[in-house]
């Protein structure tokens, strides 16, 4: 388990169901859905801090996003990904017709174990390619490893919704306040006109935990640096980037912000 940017291999928070339940539908993602009808459907989505891959995996798949693009700072997390992503696609049945969407988790596991993946994680070769054509209805989904802070390589494209689930903090307390301020800018300058950027809130305590001895004692200096803070300042700090508040729910532990882009 590494804990250096706060990447937990695995990582189950407060607000999301253990990694290996891989079939339950995230419950923020449910509560998305239900704030703003079709927030993904058809939209290219960007997933910062996509760990073992759960969210970007179930916006392609069950959310009918048209593309995710799940970046993590650790590569053993982003192997995680591209291989659940597999392991579900595999199991997907192409539709009757191209109008419809795949049928998610058509096959059942036993399928995949007997005969193989029908798609292999990004990096293998697929030793039969005869199946391909039946997963050509799937949406394109992408991981790779990286600070998104810092790096140039994801902004290929604006995105439509880019999620910051349980993030935000560690970005914060590696890139102290003049990082999270860049992070800000760089989420508005990758949303297309009218793009949706959602965050998970992390409280200050939430902070204050995270330099437990036992956790991450390499994040205590920065702690002391940071002067914004999540539950008064973040409102404003994306307002002046062109990022007004247009929903919020309290319906789990921690806060889910959407924010718009004029």
């Amino acid at each position: 388990m590494s804990t250096q940017f706060g990447n937990y291999s695995d990582y189950s928070g407060v607000s999301k169901p253990p990694a290996s339940a891989i079939h339950v539908r995230d419950p923020r993602l449910n509560v998305l859905a239900a704030l703003i009808p079709g927030i993904f459907t058809a939209k290219t989505c960007l997933d910062i801090g996509c760990n073992a891959g759960s969210v970007s995996t179930q916006l392609a798949l069950d959310f009918q996003a048209a593309s995710v693009t799940g970046v993590d700072i650790d590569p053993q997390l982003v192997r995680q990904a591209q291989a659940l992503f597999a392991l579900r696609a595999s199991r997907c049945c192409k539709p009757p017709t191209t109008s419809q969407q795949p049928l998610v988790d058509y096959f059942p596991m036993s399928v995949v174990l007997t005969h193989g993946y029908r798609i292999e994680p990004e990096g293998k070769t697929r030793p039969n390619a005869s199946s391909a054509p039946a997963l050509s209805t799937l949406p394109r989904v992408n991981f790779f490893s990286a600070d998104w802070v810092t790096t140039d390589r994801v902004i290929a494209q604006p995105y439509d919704v880019i999620l910051a689930l349980s993030v935000i903090k560690w970005i914060h307390l590696e890139h102290l306040d003049r990082g999270l301020l860049s992070f800000f800018a760089k989420c508005a300058s990758s949303l297309t006109t009218g793009g949706h950027l959602v965050i998970e809130l992390q409280t200050w305590d939430s902070y204050q935990k995270a330099v437990r001895p036992n956790k991450a004692p390499h994040f205590r200096q920065a702690l002391n640096q940071l002067t914004l803070r999540p539950e008064t300042s973040f409102h404003d700090l994306l307002r002046a980037k062109g990022l007004h508040l247009c929903a919020s729910s309290d319906a789990l532990p921690r806060r889910i912000d959407v924010y718009r882009k004029a």
